[in-house]
């Protein structure tokens, strides 16, 4: 669905990544999977990835890197254990994406069901780190309440229809506030494409997907 919703094509050599100012091959891409957690996105992609791809997979997590299984496709993945909250972080994560730029890989960011602060840390690093071209965010539970204060344009609120599950409301209220942040109207971006939609095939209620795409 996160495909189709934003026009790929992965049925041929030739796929691509479109919107009206940029094409993103899928055969040169550099995925990071930011608190990727055991590593199963990117174990998955990895898996999937077609032979003769320039294609390389990053995930990042502060678990040790002796408890991450590297067992698919060895050679294009790679463990990088931090704690993305560090501020030395952007800097060490766009000396890694302009590495793989110069190499002729196209970097996307790819977030899944990232908890509180983790959805907005990661719109932080697409919005810093310019080389990263595609984002894709599905966020997990709100920041706490402290954290929330110190947010600007969110604030949690109550369903005008009493049936609605209030943590339900509030959760695509967050990821509305997320989308906004992507299409630069809390932090100013340059992004020329933003969507946000559910995807009913997660498992979840909690399914909304924020992918955004830079000029």
């Amino acid at each position: 669905e996160c495909c189709v919703s934003l026009g790929i094509s992965t049925n041929n050599k030739s796929a691509s990544l479109s919107n009206s100012n940029n094409n993103i091959n899928l055969e040169n891409i550099f995925l990071i999977d930011l608190c990727s957690g055991k590593g199963v996105t990117t174990a998955l992609c990895a898996a999937c990835d077609v032979d003769g791809s320039n294609n390389y997979f990053l995930a990042i997590d502060r678990m040790l890197s002796h408890t991450i299984p590297h067992f698919l496709n060895e050679g294009k993945v790679h463990y990088l254990s931090r704690d993305i909250m560090a501020e030395a972080m952007f800097a060490e994560v766009a000396d890694i994406v302009r590495d793989q730029t110069r190499q002729g890989r196209t970097c996307i960011l790819v977030g899944m069901h990232l908890c509180g602060l983790l959805s907005d840390r990661a719109i932080d690093f697409f919005e810093r780190v310019s080389e990263i071209k595609g984002l894709v965010l599905s966020p997990c539970c709100l920041p706490k309440k402290i954290e929330q204060r110190r947010l600007t344009g969110f604030k949690k609120g109550k369903p005008e229809n009493g049936a609605e599950d209030a943590e339900l409301y509030n959760y695509f209220k967050w990821s509305d506030y997320l989308k906004g942040r992507v299409e630069g109207c809390y932090s100013g971006g340059d992004v020329s494409d933003v969507r946000l939609y559910r995807d009913d095939e997660m498992h979840t209620e909690k399914n909304a997907i924020i992918v955004g795409v830079k000029r």
